[in-house]
């Protein structure tokens, strides 16, 4: 064989694999790429166990699903028993269902109670996160509430409101499409996880998406009921990961339905800090609508 073409040959194989190897690679473990399971560190569980003495608070509720036994948390009224609205909360993708006891804890309403679910495979829970399998204990840990507190399912849901951060913005959003919620609060949304893949590795490579949450779809969805539920969109103006254009652009799909709320200078996590614009959006108290 001549030099020139085993040099040709070769230099087709340098170039050729890594193109072919990059996307499987890519397809493979692109579920790493989105969720980031962990559990609680330590020191967290010590803080978390004396919270569980104090049952009022916070308390533990197990379940199961096709994922295995599951674990969320909930945090009942502080007064009375049967709670006002109950709020369903669901964390960004590097977070715990327990992170936002900081926001429960300074939430002024006093009759309204939370759920705070926990991804499979995060903190307590077995299993492998996907939105069917986040969508699957979402609704078993809502079932299994029902049955903790003995109030029927039909009753709880015309009280339901959700909030999400980030990746949790889809898992609030496939909520409300399930379930008559009342209110939605979503803190730097994007727009669907294509996009998001897109930014991140390009086209064509964005289309090997298998996991793909479509938060315009949901919207869409969730606004053309007879009564849709009141829409908060908040982004950071300086979040350099999920862009706020992403979160005016679901506003601009309901009008009428959705606000967006610009948070200025916050960027993607410390947007969570900002609970003087959360907690009015939560609680219908932060001014006119539109």
């Amino acid at each position: 064989m001549l030099p020139s073409m085993r040099f040709l040959r070769s230099l087709t194989r340098i170039i050729i694999f890594p193109v072919l190897v990059f996307p499987v690679l890519i397809f493979a473990f692109q579920d790493k790429m989105i969720y980031h399971p962990r559990p609680y560190p330590q020191e967290q569980l010590i803080e978390l166990r004396q919270k569980f003495r104090e049952a009022s608070r916070v308390s533990p509720l197990d379940y199961a699903t096709q994922q295995g036994p599951q674990r969320c948390y909930y945090v009942p009224p502080a007064s009375g028993t049967a709670p006002g609205h109950l709020w369903v909360l669901f964390n960004g993708n590097g977070s715990l269902a327990l992170d936002w006891m900081y926001l429960l804890d300074r939430y002024p309403a006093a009759k309204d109670a939370f759920l705070l679910v926990e991804y499979p495979g995060y903190g307590a829970c077995t299993g492998h996160p996907s939105s069917k399998a986040i969508q699957e204990s979402a609704d078993a840990a809502l079932a299994a509430l029902a049955g903790r507190i003995g109030v029927a399912q039909d009753v709880l849901e015309p009280r339901l409101a959700t909030l999400g951060h980030s990746l949790g913005c889809a898992a609030a959003l496939g909520f409300a499409a399930r379930h008559p919620v009342e209110r939605v609060v979503l803190l730097a949304p994007f727009t669907s996880m294509e996009d998001m893949a897109r930014r991140t590795v390009g086209t064509p490579l964005c289309y090997l998406l298998a996991d793909n949450y479509d938060n315009r779809a949901r919207l869409r969805e969730i606004a053309t009921r007879p009564t849709p539920p009141k829409v908060e969109i908040l982004s950071g103006t300086r979040d350099g990961l999920i862009p706020a254009a992403m979160g005016r652009e679901l506003a601009d799909l309901a009008p009428g339905i959705a606000r967006f709320i610009p948070v200025e200078g916050a960027g993607h996590n410390d947007i969570l800090s900002h609970t003087g614009l959360i907690l009015p959006a939560m609680t219908g108290e932060s001014g006119p609508r539109w």
